[in-house]
């Protein structure tokens, strides 16, 4: 309660955020060396504003549901793992951050996700992990719930704002479902039990981090996608 007493408001990251991320982007600047002599200017213009705009979220996303976890560990690293990734630039040229339900962000779990770069923002939810576990459970609860799922993808607020569900898919129905003949079920229910991952997204132009209306922005992307989201992690919990 303090914390939010005390924190300031987000009124809009500066045009030098950008900036920096797009020095970064380039792998001559990529590197600790020039991070550290302009990590006072990551501190001062991404850093503590997106602390600001995580303050901001947080009360507003408690009116959704006070369940989704929001916090400054929902914010991710700027620096990038790169012990399994082909891309070997220590840092990322974005800031992101994301929320779960019942816990601090996880790439397993099903959660709303944001980030922003000199080329775009970006919001997401749904899953975007292929845990083989978890979309089990997500095609059971689909296959036996799907009149419910189905009035979820396909609302007409939901299809206007992402279009459709998104993910790798099989070629063929996966093991367990291959007596469900394709010919005589819902080309959707087909669809969505080949998917190994379910997620949606929207972009934006990066100039829309500029302001404070990105807060709105963000809350009314986790409203369009919160059933969704919210079936899925019922799915695997």
């Amino acid at each position: 309660m303090l914390d939010q007493l005390i924190s300031e408001p987000f009124l809009g990251f500066e045009p030098e955020a950008l900036k920096f991320f797009k020095s970064l982007s380039n792998p001559k600047y990529n590197n600790k060396e020039w991070f550290d002599k302009n990590r006072d200017t990551y501190e001062s213009f991404i850093k503590e504003p997106m602390r600001h705009l995580i303050d901001s979220l947080a009360p507003e996303i408690s009116k959704i549901d006070k369940n989704i976890v929001v916090n400054y560990k929902s914010i991710f690293r700027i620096n990038r793992d790169i012990r399994f990734s082909k891309v070997k630039t220590p840092y990322k040229s974005f800031s992101s951050a994301a929320f779960c339900f019942d816990t601090v962000k996880s790439a397993e779990l099903p959660h709303f996700y944001f980030h922003f770069s000199p080329e775009e923002f970006i919001f997401a939810g749904g899953q975007y992990s292929k845990d083989p576990d978890n979309l089990k459970k997500i095609r059971a609860a689909i296959n036996k719930n799907f009149k419910e799922y189905k009035s979820i993808v396909t609302n007409k607020k939901f299809v206007k704002a992402f279009r459709k569900v998104q993910g790798e898919s099989l070629s063929k129905l996966p093991r367990g479902y291959e007596n469900i003949d394709p010919e005589k079920s819902d080309p959707l229910l087909i669809a969505s039990l080949k998917l190994k991952q379910f997620y949606v997204f929207s972009g934006y132009k990066p100039d829309v981090v500029l302001n404070e209306n990105l807060i709105d922005m963000i809350v009314d992307n986790i409203k369009l996608v919160y059933d969704f989201t919210k079936f899925l992690h019922l799915a695997i919990k």
